[in-house]
């Protein structure tokens, strides 16, 4: 794993990866929540788009929605410098400030149907969730900036085995838990290109100033089929 083993890269900066994840907790948690139950101002439609008909409501996709818990904080873990935990802060800050700021200035509610009782990982979800904070969505935003990040920190540090790994088993959990938006009803389709957006202007600012170059790209992972 880039020339270093798991114990050493978990045990690396310990103390700046708990200030900054606990930092990163309440930062996002609480104004993501807040702004659910504080709107100063009027609720704007949301952009349907007949995409939306096409992913059925599905409750049991619920566990790969909330797998972005687990993802988050995993290739932050992981950095063996304390400089590239502090980026994945400043990152983060600067792909939720534009959320939060939709969220106050144009709140738009989700496409969640109305339920009467709902069981399981899903009914824990509305119960805490509620149908706002549409657009542009967070959700995505998270899933975005954490592979990318996690390529730029892990990649380059990777043999082309190591690098097909990551990038195979990124785009699938990736495409789990965005479907999981979508089959959830939390978000509409149009919530997500935007959140793409956000995501990779963040990472751009985050690793900004930097002296090392770019992590492979994912397709270098893969080998050409033309000379």
């Amino acid at each position: 794993m880039g020339g270093a083993s798991l114990g050493e890269r978990l045990g690396a900066a310990r103390a700046a990866k708990t200030a900054m994840l606990l930092g990163m907790a309440v930062g996002i948690v609480v104004p993501y929540f807040a702004l659910q139950r504080w709107r100063p101002f009027p609720p704007r439609e949301p952009f349907v788009t007949p995409l939306d008909a096409l992913v059925p409501f599905a409750p049991a996709w619920a566990p790969a929605y909330l797998s972005v818990c687990l993802l988050v904080p995993l290739f932050p873990l992981l950095a063996l410098h304390r400089d590239e935990v502090w980026r994945f802060g400043r990152g983060i800050l600067w792909l939720c400030l534009p959320c939060f700021a939709f969220f106050l200035l144009a709140p738009m509610p989700g496409p969640r149907p109305a339920l009467a009782s709902a069981e399981g990982l899903y009914g824990w979800l509305i119960g805490v969730d509620a149908t706002w904070n549409s657009f542009p969505s967070l959700h995505a935003g998270l899933v975005a900036f954490s592979f990318l990040y996690g390529w730029r920190s892990l990649g380059e540090g990777l043999s082309k085995t190591g690098r097909r790994v990551l990038a195979v088993g990124s785009l699938a959990w990736a495409t789990a838990i965005l479907y999981g938006t979508l089959a959830t009803k939390q978000h509409w389709v149009a919530d997500l290109p935007a959140a793409f957006v956000l995501a990779f202007a963040a990472h751009r600012l985050a690793w900004r100033g930097t002296a090392r170059g770019p992590a492979p790209g994912p397709a270098e992972a893969f080998p050409s089929r033309f000379p």
